[in-house]
């Protein structure tokens, strides 16, 4: 049996607009966030569902990849600037990562990052977005995505 699941988001059915908690805001992508995205990322799946290389080899890996596209990379920061939040697409309508900081979650970050996601690619003409999760994820991440209209397809 694989250790995750492949969830599917189909995009014919009316996605809802991001609501952004108070506080919290959708920012540009730029090269510079990269360090600050790795640990993110890295601290998200330090508690489980995966890890993540060493910086100089996640950074030489992410931007070479012919689905990488800036673009499609959301990033949250909270009132301070912090980036508490991200959620990092692939071209090919596929979501790579979905992070949210341990003292940002149960916000709706991650939900709201979902939305943006499925509406960006909506917007390019996707027919779906799909992800993969781990089963044992300790995370809840099954459950939001779920909520957010995503079904198990394999």
């Amino acid at each position: 049996m694989k250790p995750w699941v492949r969830m599917r988001r189909d995009l014919a059915i009316p996605v809802p607009v991001p609501v952004w908690p108070a506080g919290y805001r959708l920012a540009p992508f730029a090269i510079a966030d990269l360090p600050a995205i790795h640990d993110l990322t890295a601290a998200g799946y330090s508690l489980g569902g995966g890890s993540v290389p060493p910086f100089e080899k996640w950074q030489v890996a992410l931007l070479a990849d012919s689905d990488f596209d800036p673009a499609l990379v959301f990033i949250v920061r909270d009132a301070g600037g912090a980036i508490a939040a991200i959620c990092l697409c692939w071209s090919s309508a596929f979501i790579k990562d979905l992070v949210v900081h341990p003292s940002a979650r149960r916000l709706g970050l991650g939900e709201a990052l979902l939305r943006q996601a499925f509406l960006t690619f909506a917007a390019r003409g996707a027919d779906a977005v799909d992800l993969k999760v781990e089963l044992d994820n300790p995370t809840g991440a099954r459950q939001l995505y779920q909520r957010a209209g995503m079904v198990e397809i394999a």
